[in-house]
């Protein structure tokens, strides 16, 4: 979208960029001392140089240190000559070429992603301006036939002067009529419509406050995009993102005048944000059509256009058109997609739609067609290889990259671990991550290779670089937090844990994971509260019992250690009152639950011994025993340990009843016929055990009893 005049220009500050940093004598980088010298005759060259500097970047795939580096020594000469506190005698323009290299500065540190920094470049813009700026809730509508209105995110401006930097209002027209107004020749787009229910911008209720207080020039909406983009670099990239992008968004489009491409790039934010809306997709779609085909449309003069220019972060053509075709792609459009591509030149994606549509003798011919003009392409090389699943292709664009082609060792590393060639994949891996390290889903992928090799601390350190890149990665904590068990560090698989559930909050193994941590570093709250989101998530199906018997375990020594018996109560101790209540909580609902087992009602009688609740403990042994009446305890021994440790339990708490004065005769009565029935079960197969001689040492202290009471009475 720039003019011959603007690419000129560049060219002659390319030029100066190789007269500015390497020195003329010694052929050695110059520092920024003498950048400062250099440009102190020539203030607008660095700001000039920094633009060019800018462009390339955003011409290259990735961040370029070189670039970076002259960029961090041009800006802060930028602003010394032409910030707020510049020396410089700038007459009336002062106030907006201050605000513009604030801006300015404000998107190089967006492109290399320090949004922290950027911040204070908006604000200080901002303040050049003499706006202030706040995003605020008023009462709105959203959709055309709603009819309540409902709370809105607005922004509210207030500044002490207007920009004077206005296009014409031909201008503003021209824009309307060609930038955003063509309509679609594509066949398979007719039909589709930006007619929908759901409004561009909310409509406000007069008096609810929010408006802006009146039009903004072109500085000012160009530092609201600003804001806007720095919502999308220091923010998480979650379904709220856009909604607090949204309103900087629609106050830049409530504008009467906007220069056009300030206009533009509020357009394309807004297509990017309804695109992720079924009501709003084909009104998305047509404004990024009419956007990416607006340079093929009468424009206005070059001026007009190249105003405010190098203050927005609007795509050049090539990359807005390669997003047309992606979005073209993703809502089934594959044949538009593929003309747009063809267009452009974008083979990787040209043969991704032959592929979707199975057309994979097609898709080899234009590979082996492309191959013929340019043979050393790593790129279609690999392509070549995912066509046709030969990994010596994967292994030639290698060689032919000179080692330098990330693409080709991850496709060798997919392949070596669908063939489970696990020690292969870890090897492809390392060499793909040693190339660029920042691809979290390749970290992952090693990570797993690694545990299948019992590479377990590599394992580790492969799923923590994982989660530092995308911290939001629930299946990476969740590794890390189980390689963590299997070492037996259970803090640091706790604090992993914690983090996992975050992000995989529907996941009952990772609760269950979290529970047992949670129980094992004696975070008991947190163990209670895993117990009953499993059952949640299991319908009731799955029941921790494993966690229950160490809450409960846990809740009895912290009385003990705090000299309670019986149903004494905590007292001050709020951390032991909150235990004894999650646990209980937790027991009744593993109790009813579908899922439930005889060893929840043993853990159930135990509680309510220590709470001092013997009645109710006798209730929950004798629920426990029928459950274990069904199997066959009298063969298995496992079984019958199971069953005659509660039957010991039940007796001894009949027993100890009657001891204190709360039972009678009937309990002395019940504990002698369960156990001769329990010993007379028993008597063939497990009479030479240790518990069956304790059941029968039992019987003889309850029939001692039950004499002694017959002869008192």
């Amino acid at each position: 979208m720039l003019s011959c005049a603007a690419v000129i220009e560049s060219n002659i500050c390319a030029s100066f960029i190789g007269l500015l940093f390497v020195h003329s004598k010694e052929d050695k980088p110059i520092d920024g001392d003498q950048v400062s010298e250099v440009l102190t005759d020539l203030p607008s060259w660095s700001w000039w140089t920094a633009r060019v500097l800018l462009i390339n970047q955003r011409l290259l795939n990735r961040s370029a240190a070189t670039l970076r580096s002259a960029l961090s020594m041009l800006m802060p000469q930028v602003l010394k000559f032409f910030g707020p506190d510049s020396t410089l005698d700038l007459g009336v323009s002062r106030r907006n070429l201050a605000a513009a290299a604030e801006l300015e500065c404000a998107l190089v540190e967006h492109v290399y992603s320090s949004p922290h920094t950027a911040l204070g470049h908006l604000q200080a813009a901002g303040q050049a301006l003499g706006m202030q700026t706040s995003v605020q809730g008023a009462m709105g509508m959203r959709t055309a036939h709603q009819v309540d209105p409902k709370a809105q995110l607005v922004v509210s401006t207030s500044h002490l002067a207007q920009d004077n930097g206005y296009t014409s209002g031909e201008d503003s027209a021209a824009l309307d009529s060609t930038s955003l107004g063509s309509q679609a020749e594509s066949s398979e787009l007719k039909g589709l419509t930006t007619d929908s229910d759901v409004l561009s911008a909310p409509r406000m209720v007069e008096g609810s406050g929010g408006m802006v207080e009146r039009p903004l020039g072109g500085l000012e909406q160009a530092v609201l995009l600003g804001f806007a983009q720095q919502v999308k670099k220091g923010t998480s990239a979650d379904e709220l993102q856009a909604w607090q992008m949204a309103p900087y968004v629609e106050a830049v489009l409530r504008q009467t005048r906007s220069h056009p491409v300030i206009r533009a790039s509020a357009k394309l934010l807004q297509a990017r944000h309804e695109r992720t809306r079924t009501r709003t997709l084909e009104r998305s779609l047509m404004h990024l059509q009419q956007l990416a085909e607006a340079p093929s449309q009468p424009q206005p003069p070059h001026m007009t256009r190249l105003r405010h220019a190098f203050g927005v972060l609007f795509p050049l053509r090539a990359a807005l058109r390669k997003e047309l075709g992606e979005q073209l792609l993703s809502t089934g459009l594959v044949g538009a997609a593929m003309g747009l591509f063809e267009e452009e030149e974008l083979w990787d994606s040209l043969i991704i739609c032959y592929r979707l549509l199975q057309k994979l003798p097609q898709a080899q011919q234009l590979v082996q067609a492309r191959l013929q003009v340019t043979p050393d392409d790593a790129s279609l090389l690999c392509a070549l290889g995912d066509i046709t699943l030969d990994d010596k292709h994967y292994q030639k664009a290698w060689d032919m990259s000179k080692g330098r082609s990330t693409r080709a060792q991850r496709s060798l590393a997919r392949s070596a671990q669908r063939q489970q060639h696990w020690e292969e994949a870890e090897g492809h891996w390392e060499k793909a991550l040693g190339l660029n390290p920042l691809f979290p889903q390749g970290w992952f992928a090693m990570g797993y290779c690694c545990m299948k090799t019992h590479h377990t601390q590599r394992a580790l350190e492969a799923f923590t670089r994982c989660a530092q890149q995308e911290p939001d990665n629930g299946e990476a904590w969740n590794n890390i937090a189980a390689i963590h068990l299997q070492l037996q560090h259970a803090p640091e698989a706790f604090s992993a844990l914690r983090e996992a559930v975050k992000y995989k909050r529907d996941s009952w193994q990772t609760w269950a994971n979290y529970g047992q941590a949670a129980a094992q570093t004696g975070n008991n709250l947190p163990a209670a509260r895993a117990v009953q989101k499993v059952m949640e998530l299991t319908q009731g199906q799955r029941v921790e019992v494993e966690i229950l018997a160490v809450l409960v375990q846990q809740m009895q020594n912290r009385r003990q250690e705090h000299g309670m018996h019986g149903s004494d109560t905590p007292g001050a101790d709020h951390a032991q009152q909150q235990l004894e209540q999650a646990v209980a909580a937790a027991l009744k609902a593993a109790s009813a639950a579908p899922g439930s087992t005889p060893a929840v009602w043993g853990l159930y009688a135990q509680y309510y011994r220590s709470m001092g609740f013997q009645v109710s403990a006798k209730e929950a042994l004798l629920k426990q025993i029928r459950g274990l009446q069904g199997s066959s305890w009298q063969k298995d021994p496992a079984a019958f340990e199971t069953y005659a440790t509660a039957s010991l339990q039940l007796c001894r708490l009949h027993v100890e009843m009657v001891s204190s004065g709360q039972g009678t005769a009937q309990n002395l009565a019940s504990a002698r016929m369960h156990l001769r029935t329990t010993l007379k079960q028993a008597a063939q197969t497990q009479a030479e055990s240790e518990l069956y001689h304790q059941m029968q040492q039992l019987l003889q202290e309850v029939e001692r009893l039950e004499q002694r009471r017959a002869e008192t009475s």
